[in-house]
């Protein structure tokens, strides 16, 4: 076990010193530097972190300015260098930053914890503590969302690669009912993509529109009452958003389902705004109406008119029904994966013989 004390967080000074000194020693692992760099550069500039030399303001700066500009202009050896330029500032690698999920391109911070998890293990640290750890630090405390996020990581060949034996820690880490149940999980996404590419296509932009006048005045079938679809969409008054105000209140999901579960001929006046944030996304409800398709529907194909149902009463989605390509693209990311800062628990709006909600991966 190394003596040597180590930060549980995602820290970039440290990850490049790592990566540096396994250049060095010529690892296994065979990483790019440049490639690495650019990372590293990304997440400085994303974070918004305040550089160390700006373009200088008088004379008797120019000559320390144009030194850092002559170095970074040299070509790239095969470490990671200790600044770097951007737009004529210079920011520093050495300086102590953290990386957050949150606030981070979702390659870069995979990038970046796959690096942690093998600096950790050269160092012989309990991989289980950093990831309980990284529960709270970066996934707001919720098991399932680093599950699915571990679940991802792993999923991937060249990461397990690259992790080797790592990857069955972090297995073991997930537990096997949760690795079972995003298994699973994973499966039925890939059978949804698959139907929403097989029945969801219309030939042109005028058919397109001829089926959107049709589905005007139309009630949807489905398998819940509608005692059963208001008591999951309580989740839209009942859940929380940033400022301690729920995305819609009791009067508009009321209002929406005043006539039951049909699509109105014209829409309502106004439309309900959601009250959403960037901790308390609007794909929070996106999600939360694909999986009441998901469990209520009784055809495939009536998930154009779900959503057209959606679209005449809440704000933002009747841009995705204008054309068959744009609600094509819209429909394949309905599934997704939820930010992992989501906290809604799900099961409890679904009726009680409906099929649990898919965790987030």
């Amino acid at each position: 076990m190394s003596s040597l004390p180590i930060d549980l967080h995602i820290e970039l000074s440290t990850l490049r010193d790592f990566i540096n000194g396994q250049i060095h020693s010529g690892n296994p692992y065979s990483f790019d530097g440049k490639e690495l760099y650019e990372i590293l550069k990304s997440v400085v500039i994303d974070s918004e972190l305040k550089p160390f030399l700006t373009s200088p303001k008088d004379e008797s700066e120019v000559n320390y300015y144009e030194k850092y500009r002559r170095l970074s202009q040299e070509k790239f050896d095969k470490f990671i260098p200790d600044f770097f330029e951007h737009e004529g500032e210079f920011y520093d690698l050495e300086r102590i930053q953290y990386v957050y999920k949150e606030f981070t391109r979702p390659e870069d911070f995979e990038k970046l914890f796959l690096i942690k998890l093998l600096e950790l293990k050269a160092n012989d640290y309990p991989i289980g503590e950093f990831l309980y750890f990284q529960q709270v630090d970066n996934f707001y405390g919720q098991k399932d969302s680093i599950d699915g996020f571990l679940y991802q990581l792993t999923a991937n060949d060249g990461n397990c690669h690259l992790l080797q034996e790592l990857c069955k820690v972090l297995k073991d880490w997930i537990g096997s009912q949760s690795l079972k149940l995003l298994e699973q999980s994973s499966e039925e996404s890939k059978v949804a993509d698959e139907s929403d590419s097989i029945i969801e296509q219309v030939n042109s932009q005028e058919e397109w529109e001829k089926e959107t006048e049709s589905l005007k005045g139309r009630r949807i079938k489905c398998n819940w009452s509608m005692e059963q679809i208001q008591q999951y969409f309580s989740y839209l008054y009942k859940e929380k958003s940033e400022d301690g105000k729920p995305y819609v209140t009791k009067e508009q999901v009321d209002k929406m389902f005043e006539n039951g579960f049909k699509i109105p001929d014209h829409p309502i006046d106004p439309l309900i705004k959601p009250n959403f944030s960037k901790r308390y996304p609007f794909k929070n409800i996106t999600f939360g109406i694909n999986q009441f398709y998901s469990r209520s529907r009784i055809k495939y194909t009536d998930k154009r008119a779900y959503f057209q149902f959606f679209s005449m009463h809440i704000d933002g989605y009747a841009r995705f029904m204008t054309s068959p390509k744009v609600y094509e693209n819209f429909s394949r990311n309905t599934s997704k994966a939820l930010p992992s800062r989501t906290i809604i628990k799900w099961e409890q709006y679904f009726p009680p013989d409906s099929n649990p909600p898919k965790p987030s991966l």
